[in-house]
């Protein structure tokens, strides 16, 4: 007889460690929803920038059908990231093999910071042999370009950076009302730093810097860059804004009662990779141009 049928109050021995693969979730279609977000924003972005104007395209030739995508993209991008979310959160408590569960959704952080951060070398792999190779690429001539505007909003960025590492330490150190306070502060920065990028846009799309509108020289060239590289920046501020206040609805929710901070430590990982690639764009658009 075994050990456990002689002595019942002794608990049975648990089989699922004996499966190397019983940490690994079920399968999700939530990716492949926030995909779908992904691929449709940037058909709104160009039908609004009026890239698409005079190709035969249908209805993105028009403006506002590109405004109407974005806002669309926008609810499933959000939408479907909040559902993915939640779906590893509920994972994380039937879990049988909690550390490994923990390796593998920092693995998984790590990987998708080196991917965007490949996405972002390109961006200045590109912009750094125009700069090298093009001597008229930069901004129109005689242009007022960046100034103290681009420095407080770097300025309201980087601050945030701050207060959301005190509101990380707090909440692991069981502060949850300090951490709380923090973590709206940051929200409040994010959220003004984003403003400020769209109110930059509006002014110079005013002015007339567009790149279908400038005579096809390294200004078009530089414009086509700064709206992407701007643009690709701010999509990642709004989805670390999305993770922020996801992990303040948890913390509102008491969730992080206990030693388990992923959510937090991803959102913090995420909002300080973003900061740091918003000072390589400062210093890349706004001072090497």
């Amino acid at each position: 007889m075994s050990d456990h049928a002689i002595n019942p109050a002794q608990p049975a021995p648990e089989a699922h460690h004996d499966d190397p693969m019983s940490h690994v979730p079920p399968g999700s279609l939530w990716p492949f929803l926030v995909m779908i977000g992904l691929v449709i924003a940037p058909f709104g972005v160009l039908s609004v920038l009026g890239v698409l104007g005079k190709s035969h395209v249908g209805p993105l030739a028009d403006p506002r059908v590109g405004i109407i995508l974005i806002g669309i993209a926008a609810v499933i991008f959000a939408y479907c990231l909040m559902g993915w979310a939640h779906q590893i959160i509920r994972e994380k408590r039937i879990a049988h093999d909690v550390v490994q569960q923990q390796k593998d959704l920092q693995m998984f952080i790590l990987l998708f910071l080196s991917g965007e951060a490949s996405a972002f070398g390109a961006i200045f792999g590109y912009f750094y042999h125009r700069e090298v190779h093009d001597a008229t690429f930069g901004p129109l001539p005689g242009m007022h370009f960046g100034g103290p505007f681009a420095a407080y909003a770097t300025f309201f960025l980087l601050s945030s950076s701050l207060t959301c590492e005190v509101a990380h330490h707090a909440i692991e150190k069981g502060r949850l009302q300090l951490g709380r306070l923090f973590l709206v502060f940051t929200i409040v920065l994010g959220v003004t730093f984003l403003g400020m990028t769209g109110y930059e846009w509006g002014e110079l799309l005013q002015r007339g810097f567009k790149a279908t509108d400038i005579a096809a020289t390294g200004s078009s060239s530089f414009a086509a860059i700064f709206f992407t590289s701007t643009g690709f920046h701010a999509l990642h501020v709004a989805t670390g804004l999305a993770m922020l206040i996801m992990v303040l609805i948890r913390l509102e929710a008491g969730h992080f009662r206990g030693k388990r901070h992923f959510s937090l430590v991803a959102a913090s990982w995420y909002w300080h990779f973003v900061d740091i690639v918003w000072v390589l764009l400062f210093i890349t658009v706004y001072v090497v141009a």
